[in-house]
């Protein structure tokens, strides 16, 4: 019973969440250059971020209740992590994000696009909030995993100022642990880089 109920208020919370998103989406486009341009904007962004937020939620519900089906297929690390980046619709304040891939890491490696997309879309988001001026992300291998990480140089992980609910992490952290390859299994750490700021890392075995 308890779990038909979370699934229905779920289900109708992304349904709202899309009609409005798409309202909102209506109405940036009329109120370009017009008073309004800036708070409706504003409007959308917390639009986007709550359908985010769900999603992030449905998926960690769906790994704790039922597991996560992974649907692994080949795709080259450093053309995943550059589509990435540019399907963002980063502000033009944001800071810059460069993407980088060690030549070791092999042309192709095999994991579920859209369940990693999500998680490395959190992991960007978390360090766009905190960074000051640059975000470096990039890829390479690791006592036979491929790492995906994502640094900034903002305050760093547990910071004064830099609250989390927590949701992101447990996100990539379901997404991660999902994926194996025999008996490794997928991790991700979080720290402080040598220079300052945080250092996130998804290990995919």
């Amino acid at each position: 019973m308890q779990d038909l109920l979370v699934a229905t208020v779920i289900h109708d919370l992304k349904n709202e969440l899309a009609v409005l998103t798409g309202s909102l989406a209506t109405m940036t486009r009329n109120a370009s250059g017009t008073a309004l341009e800036s708070e409706v904007r504003r409007s959308r962004a917390i639009a986007d971020r709550l359908s985010k937020n769900l999603v992030s939620f449905l998926t960690i519900y769906r790994a704790e209740q039922h597991g996560l089906p992974v649907c692994c297929s080949d795709h080259n690390p450093g053309d995943f992590l550059h589509d990435l980046v540019k399907g963002q619709p980063l502000p033009a304040n944001s800071p810059s994000v460069r993407v980088a891939t060690n030549e070791s890491v092999a042309p192709f490696w095999f994991f579920d696009a859209y369940l990693v997309q999500l998680a490395m879309e959190a992991a960007l988001h978390n360090a766009l909030r905190f960074a000051r001026s640059a975000i470096d992300m990039s890829a390479r291998t690791r006592d036979g995993f491929l790492v995906m990480v994502v640094e900034d140089d903002g305050p760093g992980p547990g910071a004064a100022g830099a609250p989390s609910t927590g949701l992101g992490t447990a996100l990539c952290s379901a997404i991660a642990e999902a994926h194996r390859n025999g008996d490794r299994r997928g991790k991700v750490t979080l720290g402080t880089r040598p220079a300052g700021g945080a250092i996130f890392e998804m290990w995919l075995p």
